[in-house]
């Protein structure tokens, strides 16, 4: 028997129809089976998330149709910890239903980075750098000394900080810079029976720092100032950015009228009197 009397016989071509058929059958049952996985024809709409949190986000009607996953988080002081600020794929895209939608947060905890140096610095060159850093400028105060526009301190919500201080980044730093006039020296201020707010404006406008701060009747709300270091001496200087220190009473149990008054008549009035710290 040839090939061609084979596949003619009645056995071959019943056989051959039976697994035509089989293979049909099967066809059609991984055809349904990829559509219903698939979701052929079935589509949403993407909606828009960003500046929601993403247990808002959850919250949605059409939450079900897909699954979120956070793939960055990034600080921004300008929007609120926690929103989505990208969203991928994009608002109003039509995807399958079960699409995963990738986005970023904002960061809750802002990170940290260290102070740069910016003493000796133009303002210009230390909002640069400040801006790098991911920092920002605040306020900056004028005072008289001959590095004129130059940076002279750095401070953070009023206190003096050093550079290779950790700090958060978004924070708000204050200078103070020279006018480019005067000696840079100055007289030592009377700083008596002010209160600790008064003695730091007045300390800090003539460009000399507050050193060690002692409290004798604890850290009241009715503290003065009780003694200071140096203490004044009319005529007597000291230079710019030089600290003092300062030790508090409280009003309520010091009598700083009739103590401030005899000070006044002990101070030795001595003109030519000079010190550099």
């Amino acid at each position: 028997m040839n090939f061609i009397q084979f596949i003619t016989t009645r056995k071959f071509v019943k056989h051959f129809l039976l697994s035509v058929l089989i293979t049909i059958v099967l066809a059609w049952i991984i055809l349904m089976i990829l559509k219903q996985y698939t979701r052929h024809g079935e589509t949403v709409t993407v909606p828009k998330i960003t500046g929601l949190t993403l247990a808002q986000a959850q919250e949605l009607e059409s939450s079900d149709d897909f699954n979120y996953v956070v793939v960055d988080s990034v600080f921004d002081l300008t929007k609120k910890g926690g929103t989505i600020t990208m969203q991928d794929p994009l608002p109003n895209s039509i995807v399958k239903p079960g699409r995963i939608i990738y986005i970023s947060v904002v960061a809750t905890v802002p990170e940290k980075v260290k102070m740069p140096d910016l003493v000796d610095l133009s303002i210009r060159q230390a909002k640069a750098l400040l801006e790098t850093y991911g920092l920002r400028l605040g306020n900056v105060s004028m005072i008289p000394d001959i590095a004129k526009n130059m940076v002279l301190r750095m401070s953070h919500n009023g206190s003096s900080i050093s550079p290779g201080t950790s700090i958060s980044k978004g924070s708000t730093i204050d200078l103070v810079v020279g006018l480019g006039t005067g000696s840079g020296a100055f007289q030592i201020p009377f700083l008596i029976g002010k209160t600790r707010a008064e003695a730091q404006v007045e300390l800090q406008q003539l460009g000399l720092l507050v050193g060690d701060e002692k409290f004798i009747d604890g850290d009241s709300l009715d503290a003065r100032v009780y003694q200071q270091n140096p203490a004044y001496v009319y005529g007597l200087t000291v230079r710019s950015s030089s600290a003092i220190s300062l030790t508090y009473r409280s009003s309520e149990s010091f009598d700083f009228d009739t103590y401030i008054k005899q000070l006044v008549i002990d101070t030795i009035q001595n003109d030519s009197a000079s010190i550099d710290y």
